[in-house]
């Protein structure tokens, strides 16, 4: 985000009306701010930054988002309308789920815990199934690849998805719980069996721009996650088929992030296929393509895929170094 677009969205967020006092510790509320209008404002400014998610380093969002949480705890907190506390809520919540993913991203899976929690509490709260629902997958990928927890974020997952069934946030749960499957070891034909599910949910959805799921999802999401659990099942040539059509429906220049994960599910098959050389080349195409930024998952898959090539022969120190070199400092 260039620095007018920044500016633009710390005044929707803030309104004018709030100012960030002794250096950004607390938020400073003037009594006669206007409420809906604030709320619209920031609504609007989440939704920008969800469609410019792809190329902002997950630091420089988790940084924009602290702020915007700062702000819709302290309002949904005033005094005012039910109604209007409850709109507040719900947006805090949606906030919390943006923040807890840009957390984990960066490699702050304690506070994407925490994040992803409250805004499971808040949502069910306000009654914002979807929301709720996208917290629960965020749990369940962290429970399943950061705390090594397949168990449970299996039942996260499944639980998420069952909360909205016929949301978009279905989908997501539905393919979070096809690649826990896979990395279970459980059949190809279990994991399809879900990615079918999935298909025909998102047949009937109105497909979103490039970015983060906000509110919908583009086109290229389940090709790229259905085919990483296909390769993951060890079916590699429909996950290899799906990952290509994956990569055909994002642009690059707008959504460096999603072409990188493709590029890393890619580079994942060809090692299931022995083949090394291609792994490798396909690794460093996923690094160099989201240059713009680095996170935590690219790196930790490099190092894993690195590893399992040091276990065929293959050395890929050069490639660790720049994937070390790039990841994001937690802090």
């Amino acid at each position: 985000m260039d620095e007018a677009a920044d500016r633009r969205l710390v005044v929707a967020t803030c309104a004018a009306t709030a100012a960030l006092a002794l250096g950004g510790s607390r938020l400073m509320i003037a009594p006669d701010d206007r409420s809906q209008d604030t709320l619209g404002r920031i609504e609007t400014g989440l939704a920008t930054m969800a469609r410019r998610w792809e190329t902002m380093a997950p630091a420089d969002l988790v940084d924009r988002l602290d702020v915007i949480s700062r702000h819709t705890e302290a309002m949904s907190g005033r005094r005012q309308p039910a109604a209007i506390r409850r709109d507040w809520r719900r947006t805090h919540s949606r906030v919390l789920v943006m923040s807890a993913v840009a957390q984990g991203d960066n490699g702050l899976s304690g506070r994407a815990v925490v994040s992803a929690r409250t805004a499971l509490v808040l949502a069910r709260h306000v009654g914002d199934a979807p929301t709720a629902a996208h917290a629960g997958v965020v749990l369940a990928e962290l429970a399943a690849y950061t705390f090594d927890s397949a168990d449970d974020g299996l039942s996260l997952a499944m639980a998420a998805r069952a909360t909205a069934p016929h949301s978009h946030t279905a989908i997501l749960a539905m393919t979070t719980e096809a690649n826990i499957r896979a990395g279970r070891g459980e059949p190809a034909d279990r994991v399809m069996e879900v990615i079918r599910e999935a298909e025909s949910l998102a047949r009937g959805a109105t497909p979103a721009a490039q970015g983060y799921a906000l509110d919908g999802l583009h086109p290229g999401y389940l090709p790229t996650f259905g085919g990483a659990a296909l390769v993951g099942a060890g079916a590699l040539s429909e996950g290899r088929r799906r990952l290509s059509n994956a990569a055909a429906l994002f642009d690059r220049s707008r959504a460096p992030g999603a072409l990188a994960a493709v590029r890393l599910y890619q580079a994942s098959a060809a090692m299931h296929a022995d083949a090394l050389d291609e792994a490798q080349t396909l690794a460093t195409r996923a690094l160099a393509t989201s240059a713009v930024r680095p996170t935590a998952w690219l790196t930790n898959g490099i190092m894993s895929l690195a590893t399992r090539a040091r276990r065929r022969g293959a050395d890929w120190a050069g490639l660790v170094a720049q994937a070390r070199e790039w990841a994001p400092v937690a802090v």
